[in-house]
């Protein structure tokens, strides 16, 4: 899983927008903050736990899939005619269109839950980046990410403030160990069109799963 950036999903600025005029500019490093508090990585495992759930679902789907494709096949026997053969061949095409359909909508799921769990860490550290701006006689809250930062003073970052405030105010996360990542869902294999070939791919697969 690709490291998780809290700033990647900013638009511009923590800001009072009303007040903007009347102070400095503070520069905040939400990352940092996100790794001192334990919350990076909280959100990792959680979308590992996530994944392995919805890849657990989707071997299930898998599995069933594959069971009506092999039955389709027994249905057209060892000498299919040409007619079962298309039938065949579309009803694989079918359901791996069905398959890769549902694969699709879990890795959504699985994206959405990534920006909700970013974005509620971001609404609670607002008001705490603005507390510890506010503290330095600045109003507005710069992202030290997005937009990039050309240069700033050490006096205006309020990194380590920030998150001291954030750890009093009970945002800091205990993390257990992630669980180990669940095997990906494989599309749906096309089992041959008829004949021993078939019946041979049938066994064989069965031989493989009681391994």
């Amino acid at each position: 899983m690709k490291k998780i950036l809290f700033a990647t999903l900013a638009s511009v600025v923590f800001a009072s927008v009303a007040s903007a005029q009347s102070g400095g500019v503070a520069v905040l490093d939400i990352d940092a903050v996100a790794r001192q508090l334990g919350v990076e990585e909280k959100v990792r495992v959680d979308l590992i736990g996530m994944q392995n759930s919805l890849n657990q679902e989707l071997q299930k789907t898998q599995g069933a899939l594959q069971n009506q494709m092999m039955g389709v096949e027994r249905a057209a026997g060892e000498n299919p005619t040409e007619e079962q053969r298309r039938q065949i061949v579309a009803t694989n095409q079918q359901l791996n269109s069905e398959f890769n359909r549902l694969k699709s909508q879990a890795q959504n799921t699985l994206a959405q839950e990534r920006v909700r769990l970013i974005n509620e860490f971001r609404i609670q550290l607002e008001p705490i980046a603005l507390k510890a701006a506010k503290a330095k006689g600045m109003d507005v809250v710069l992202m030290k990410v997005t937009p990039p930062v050309f240069a700033y003073t050490a006096e205006v970052d309020i990194t380590q403030d920030t998150a001291k405030l954030a750890e009093e105010a009970g945002m800091k996360v205990e993390v257990t160990a992630a669980p180990a990542a669940a095997p990906a869902a494989t599309p749906v294999a096309a089992p041959a069109a008829g004949g021993n070939g078939g019946k041979a791919k049938e066994k064989a697969g069965k031989a493989k799963a009681k391994e």
